[in-house]
């Protein structure tokens, strides 16, 4: 498996978590990696999700409720 590959499937991983209502200290702390990582990577798929999706923040932003951008 490539890197890229691993790092989306991290990425997905953290975020499907993050979405069941997982705290991102518990996510980082299980994959062994900084709560402030976690945090990044979980912006960037939000901040991703609002600029590209097409749909209104207020449709949006609820499917992250663990956002506080």
């Amino acid at each position: 498996m490539s890197i890229t590959r691993q790092t989306d499937e991290r990425d997905l991983l953290i975020l499907s978590r993050a979405c069941a209502g997982e705290t991102l200290a518990a996510i980082a702390d299980s994959l062994g990696i900084t709560k402030e990582y976690v945090r990044t990577i979980a912006r960037r798929v939000l901040v991703a999700d609002l600029a590209e999706s097409g749909e209104p923040e207020s449709v949006v932003r609820p499917a992250y409720p663990w956002a506080r951008v």
